[in-house]
C-alpha cells in the first residue's frame, strides 16, 4: 500500500456534481460506509523531554468504543490531536501547552466522547496540578468526566450527553475496562489507518505537510502538535465517491500577539483510478470560486484565493483534490501570497501521487 497525505474540505465535493461535455459515464457504486480501518502501529510511542505520552487514540480505539456500543458518526472528520511527529518534542515547549494527545467525536447516539492526555513536562503546570486534584470520576448533569493517573500522564474521558446511550452505565463500565486494558499495554503510537480498494491507502495526513512547511507559509515555529482528521465512511458523488483527511497545524504566538495562525492542508482522494477526473474537479471549482492563477503552477491544475485573514491555493496530484488553507490574524498579501505557493509546492513534492 502507498502512503498518501490524504484530505479534504466538503466545498470541493460539488466538482462532482458539475455538469461535464463528453460521454456519459457510469454512475460509480453506493457509498460505503465505515470503510476507515485502524490497526496497533508498529512505530514507538511519543516522548516529550524523556518522558513517554500516551496516544489518545491508541488508547480510546475504536474496538474500544465498539465493545462499549459507541459508534463515531460518519459525515464528519473524526480524529485527534496528537504531538508532532517532526518538532514536537522541544524544550522551549515545555509547560507551555494543554492536552499533549486527543481523540474522540460524536457518536451515532449523539453522545460525544473524547479522550485527553495531560503530561506532566508538556502541559502547563497549573493544568497538570488541577488535574491531579479531580482525579476519579466526577459526575455533572449530563456529563461524566473520569480521570486516570499513570507515569507521567494523566488521562481525562469526558462523555457529554451521557444518557442518550443506550445503555449508559454498562456503556460507562466496558468503555473504562478497554481504556484500562490499552493504558496498561504501556505508551503506544497513534494506530494506523487505511481505506480498502479503490483507494488502498495508508492515510498518514501529515506526512507532506511537516512542521517545517508550516514554518514556510507562517514564517513561525508550531506549538508543536498536529491535528489528524479522516472520513470514516465515503463521501458519494455523481461521478465518483471519495474519501477525505486533514491535517491542522498552529503556531506559537504570545499571548500579546493575538490569534496563533493556523494552517489546515486537506485532499479529497477520488475512487476512480485515473487523474483526469481531479484535474477536471480542481479547474472547475477554480472556475466556481474565481481562483487566481498561480505565477508558477502547481501540478496540471491550480488555483490561489486571497484573504484578508490569510488565503488558500488549490491544486491536483494523481487523482486527489489538495487545498492549503491559512488563517492568520495579521498577513502581508504580497507574502502571504508567495509563501503559499512555497508550501504548495513543498507539499507538493512530498506527495506520492495516489495509485
Amino acid at each position: 500500500m502507498k502512503r498518501v497525505l490524504l484530505l479534504v474540505v466538503p466545498a470541493l465535493l460539488c466538482a462532482a456534481c458539475v455538469p461535464r461535455s463528453g460521454p456519459a459515464a457510469d454512475p460509480p457504486p453506493p457509498a460505503r460506509r465505515f470503510i476507515l480501518k485502524e490497526t496497533p502501529s508498529a512505530e514507538p510511542p511519543a516522548t516529550f523531554q524523556g518522558g513517554f505520552v500516551h496516544n489518545a487514540c491508541a488508547v480510546l480505539t475504536h474496538e474500544v468504543l465498539a465493545a462499549a456500543g459507541m459508534v463515531l458518526k460518519d459525515g464528519f472528520l473524526q480524529g485527534g490531536q496528537r504531538l508532532s511527529t517532526t518538532d514536537g518534542d522541544r524544550p522551549d515547549l515545555a509547560g507551555t501547552g494543554l492536552w499533549a494527545s486527543t481523540c474522540g467525536g460524536v457518536t451515532v447516539s449523539g453522545a460525544s466522547v473524547n479522550l485527553k492526555v495531560l503530561h506532566s513536562r508538556f502541559s502547563r503546570r497549573m493544568d497538570w496540578r488541577d488535574a491531579v486534584l479531580k482525579v476519579g470520576t466526577h459526575r455533572e448533569g449530563d456529563d461524566v468526566r473520569v480521570s486516570l493517573q499513570t507515569d507521567y500522564n494523566i488521562l481525562e474521558l469526558g462523555i457529554t450527553g451521557f444518557t442518550k446511550l443506550p445503555d449508559p452505565e454498562a456503556a460507562l463500565a466496558t468503555l473504562l475496562d478497554g481504556i484500562r486494558r490499552n493504558i496498561a499495554q504501556g505508551p503506544r503510537s497513534m494506530p494506523v489507518h487505511t481505506y480498502p480498494a479503490p483507494y488502498d491507502l495508508v492515510a498518514d495526513p501529515c506526512a507532506a505537510f511537516p512542521a517545517e512547511v508550516f514554518t514556510t507559509i507562517t514564517e513561525r515555529p508550531t506549538d508543536g502538535l498536529q491535528q489528524d482528521l479522516f472520513s470514516l465512511s465515503e463521501t458519494p458523488g455523481s461521478k465518483y465517491n471519495s474519501v477525505e483527511m486533514r491535517c491542522d497545524r498552529t503556531g506559537l504566538v504570545a499571548l500579546s500577539e493575538g490569534i496563533a495562525p493556523n494552517v489546515t492542508v486537506s485532499q479529497t482522494v477520488l475512487s476512480v483510478p485515473h487523474p483526469d477526473a481531479a484535474i477536471a474537479a480542481v479547474r472547475e471549482q477554480c472556475d466556481f470560486e474565481r481562483g487566481e492563477a498561480l505565477a508558477r503552477p502547481v501540478g496540471e491544475a491550480s488555483c490561489a484565493h486571497r484573504r484578508a485573514d490569510g488565503g488558500q491555493v488549490l491544486f491536483q496530484r494523481g487523482r486527489s483534490m489538495v487545498r492549503i488553507s491559512l488563517v492568520a490574524a495579521k498577513t502581508d498579501p504580497a507574502t502571504t501570497r508567495e509563501n503559499l505557493a512555497k508550501g504548495a509546492e513543498a507539499v507538493y513534492a512530498r506527495l506520492t501521487p495516489s495509485p
